[in-house]
C-alpha cells in the first residue's frame, strides 16, 4: 500500500499501522499465554514475569506510536498562503535565554537574530548571570540587555522575566520567537511562522531543532555522512504526526508566542524542568494550540560529548516524571484535552518502561547463562511464526513512513548509552521529584585528543564481557544448558547483545574535536583573486574555483591545475569572492594559506569582527545545513562495521 500508494496518502498510512497493531497485539496474545517458561521456581517466576510486564508496556508504547503515525500534517502550504498575512507587520520581540554559553556561542546567536527579515523587530538577551562582557557585546550589537542574579526557575524564570520587562516597554510585542543561545534563527523565520498565527486559537508555533554540528554517536562512530543526528525521527516524522492529530508541543527554542496567549496562560511553566512541554499544556487549558511547522529555520548545537548528550536525555526524563505530580498530568483533573493526555501518557510510558526494558533485554542472556532462568519459552519455528511477523511490520513500517531514521542497531546503541541514567533518573524522581538543581547542557567544547568516558564504557564493557563469558562456558555439547528451555534463542540473542554491547561501549570513545568552527559542505562557484585584495589594486591572479566546505574560520577550495601551477606559500594572503544569499551581496573574504594537497586549497579567514558577523549571516541564517538526505540501511551498517575495525 506505501509502495503504490505513497506514505502521505491517509488510507495508505492507517493501513499500515492498522496492520502493525495487529501484527503486535498478535504477537502479545502468543507472548502472554503461551511462551512464558515453566518449571521454574518462584524467584527465576519473578524475573520472568517481571520482563514480561516491561515488554508489554514497551509494547503498548510501540502500539501508541503507530496511532500517532496514522496521520501527519504537513503545515508549509498553509505558511505559503499566509506568507503576506496582516500580521507580517506587527511588533515581534526576540528572546535569547543564555546561561554559561561561551562568548562566540551567544555572539553567533545575537547576529543571526539581528539579521531576521523583519520591519518592527527587537533582539533582547537574558543574561541569567549578570555577566559585564556580555553587556558590552550585546550593546555592540545593537542588542538589548536584562539581566537576573539569582534568579528562580532557571530558564523558565528567565525568560518570564524578560517578557515582563518587554511588555512594560513603549513598544510591547504582540508575538515573540524564544531561542535558546546557540540557535540561529534563519531570516525568513518569522515570515513563514507568523501568518500561522491568523487562526485566534494558535498560541505557539514550534519549529523543529536542526544541528550544524555532529552528535556524540554520529561522531564517535563515524558514520554522520551517512547517519542524521538522533533527533530527526521526533521533528522530522513523530512531530507533525502528533500536530495532525492536535499533540504538537513546544520544545524550548526556535518556538514563536503569541504574547496574549503567554500572559492569559501565566507565562512558561515553572513546575517541572522540562518548561516546553508543559507550558503547551498549560495553554491548551485556555483555548490556545500549539502547531508545528516543519521546516528548516534555526541551527543550533547539538550535544557534543557523551556525558551532555545522556544529561540531556535524563533532564528530559525527569521532567516527564515531575509532571506526573502536577495538575497536568494524563490522570489528574486540569483543563487538558484528552490527546493531549494521551500524548503525555505514551511520553512517561517511552521513559518508564524503554530504558529498563533495554536494560532488561541485555541482562536476560547473562542471568540465563548464568543461573539457568528463562524469560522465553519459544521454539525457533514459533519465533518466526509470531515475532518475525511483527518485526518485518516494523522494519517496513519505519522504511517507509519515517526514512530509516529508526533503524534496529542504530536505535539499540542510542537507548543504550542513556538506559542506566534514565532508570537511576525514573528511581529517584519518583522518589523525590523535585528540589534537584537544573543542569545546562555545555556548548561550544572543543577537544585536541581521544576522550573515553569511562562512566558510560565500564558497565557495557562489562557486561559484554560476561554474556560472551556465560555464552562461552556452556557452547560445548556436553554443557547441562542444551537441555534448558530457550538455549537456541539465547544464543544468537546473546551474540546480537554482545555486538551491540560493543558499539556502545566504543561510542562512548569520543575522538579529536580540534575545530572549534563547524565546516559545512557546498560546491559553490567562487572567484579568487590573488596578489589585489585591496579596492583599486589590479590583481596578479584572478579565476573561478569551488568551495569544497566553509566555515566561520575557513574554508577549502578546488582551485584546479590552473592555481596549482602556481607556488602558493604557506600564509600567503588573498581575497575569496563568495555570493551570499543571505547577505544580497558578493563578500570579499580576505585569507590566508594554511596547506595545499592537491588542487585542494585549505585557507584560514582573517579574524575581523566583520568578516565574522558576514559569515554568520551567510552561514546560519540562509540554506546551509548538514543533514544526511537519504538514509542506506547497508551504508549505516557497512560504516558501524569500519568503526569496530578501526
Amino acid at each position: 500500500m506505501l509502495e503504490l500508494l505513497g506514505s502521505h496518502y491517509p488510507p495508505a498510512r492507517i493501513g499500515a499501522s492498522v496492520i502493525c497493531t495487529f501484527a503486535t497485539l498478535r504477537y502479545l496474545y502468543w507472548r502472554i499465554l503461551f511462551s512464558q517458561p515453566l518449571h521454574q521456581n518462584s524467584v527465576q517466576s519473578l524475573w520472568s514475569r517481571m520482563f514480561l510486564t516491561i515488554e508489554v508496556c514497551t509494547l503498548i508504547s510501540a502500539i501508541l506510536v503507530y496511532f500517532f503515525m496514522s496521520r501527519t500534517l504537513s503545515r508549509s502550504a498553509e505558511a505559503d498562503a499566509h506568507e503576506n498575512s496582516p500580521l507580517w507587520g506587527a511588533p515581534v520581540d526576540v528572546f535569547i535565554a543564555t546561561y554559561n554559553e561561551p562568548a562566540d556561542v551567544i555572539e553567533r546567536t545575537m547576529v543571526g537574530a539581528m539579521a531576521i527579515d523583519h520591519d518592527d523587530l527587537r533582539v533582547w538577551i537574558l543574561d541569567d548571570g549578570n555577566r559585564s562582557w556580555v553587556r558590552e557585546l550585546a550593546e555592540s550589537l545593537g542588542v538589548r540587555y536584562v539581566a537576573r542574579i539569582k534568579g528562580k526557575h532557571a530558564k523558565a524564570g528567565n525568560v518570564n522575566n524578560g517578557v515582563r520587562i518587554a511588555l512594560e516597554s513603549l513598544r510591547p510585542p504582540e508575538f515573540f520567537l524564544l531561542l535558546d543561545a546557540d540557535f540561529v534563527p534563519s531570516r525568513q523565520i518569522l515570515r513563514r511562522t507568523l501568518g500561522l498565527f491568523d487562526n485566534p486559537r494558535v498560541g505557539i508555533v514550534q519549529t523543529p531543532q536542526h544541528f550544524f554540528n555532529l552528535d556524540p554517536l554520529q561522531s564517535n562512530l563515524l558514520c554522520a555522512a551517512v547517519w542524521p543526528d538522533e533527533q530527526r525521527f521526533f521533528f522530522n516524522v513523530l512531530m507533525p504526526s502528533k500536530d495532525a492529530w492536535g499533540a504538537a508541543f513546544c520544545c524550548g527554542t526556535s518556538a514563536i508566542f503569541r504574547t496574549a496567549a503567554f500572559i492569559a496562560a501565566g507565562g512558561m511553566a515553572t513546575e517541572t524542568v522540562t518548561e516546553d512541554m508543559l507550558t503547551s499544556f498549560k495553554f491548551d487549558g485556555f483555548g490556545y494550540k500549539t502547531v508545528f511547522l516543519d521546516e528548516r529555520l534555526s541551527l543550533g548545537l547539538a550535544p557534543e560529548s557523551i556525558l551532555d548528550f545522556v544529561s540531556q536525555r535524563s533532564r528530559w526524563c525527569l521532567g516527564a516524571i515531575q509532571q506526573i505530580f502536577t495538575r497536568w498530568s494524563f490522570y489528574n483533573p486540569g483543563r487538558l484535552s484528552f490527546i493531549h493526555r494521551l500524548a503525555f501518557f505514551d511520553t512517561v510510558l517511552y521513559w518508564v518502561t524503554g530504558a529498563a526494558f533495554k536494560i532488561l533485554l541485555i541482562s536476560a542472556p547473562m542471568v540465563y547463562w548464568f543461573t539457568g532462568t528463562a524469560v522465553l519459552r519459544a521454539t525457533g519455528s514459533e519465533l518466526i511464526y509470531w515475532m518475525v511477523p511483527m518485526f518485518a511490520c516494523n522494519l517496513l513500517f519505519m522504511n517507509y513512513l519515517a526514512g530509516n531514521r529508526i533503524l534496529p542497531v542504530m536505535t539499540d546503541i542510542t537507548q543504550l548509552l542513556t538506559a542506566f541514567v534514565i532508570c537511576r533518573t525514573i528511581v529517584t524522581g519518583l522518589i523525590r521529584p523535585f528540589g534537584r538543581p537544573f543542569k545546562v547542557t555545555a556548548k561550544g567544547l572543543s577537544s585536541s585528543g581521544i576522550t573515553i568516558q569511562w562512566r558510560f564504557l565500564w558497565p557495557h564493557a562489562l557486561l559484554a564481557a560476561l554474556t560472551i563469558l556465560g555464552f562461552l562456558l556452556h557452547i560445548a555439547k556436553f554443557s547441562p544448558a542444551h537441555g534448558l528451555q530457550g538455549y537456541t534463542a539465547n544464543v544468537f540473542w546473546s551474540l546480537f547483545n554482545a555486538a551491540m554491547l560493543t558499539l556502545a561501549a566504543l561510542a562512548c570513545i569520543e575522538l579529536p574535536h580540534r575545530r572549534r568552527d563547524e565546516r559545512f559542505p557546498t560546491s559553490e562557484q567562487v572567484m579568487v583573486r590573488a596578489g589585489g585584495c585591496l579596492a583599486g589594486h589590479s590583481p596578479l591572479v584572478e579565476f573561478p574555483c569551488v568551495l569544497k566546505d566553509i566555515s566561520l574560520g575557513g574554508a577549502a577550495i578546488a582551485v584546479g591545475d590552473r592555481f596549482a601551477a602556481v607556488n602558493r606559500s604557506e600564509g600567503e594572503k588573498f581575497c575569496l569572492q563568495v555570493f551570499s544569499a543571505a547577505e544580497r551581496a558578493t563578500l570579499e573574504l580576505p585569507c590566508s594559506v594554511v596547506s595545499q594537497r592537491g588542487d585542494v586549497l585549505t585557507v584560514k579567514f582573517n579574524p575581523d569582527a566583520w568578516i565574522r558577523h558576514a559569515l554568520i549571516r551567510k552561514l546560519f541564517t540562509g540554506a546551509y545545513h548538514r543533514e544526511v538526505e537519504h538514509i542506506s540501511a547497508p551504508a549505516v551498517f557497512a560504516n558501524l562495521v569500519g568503526a569496530l575495525l578501526f
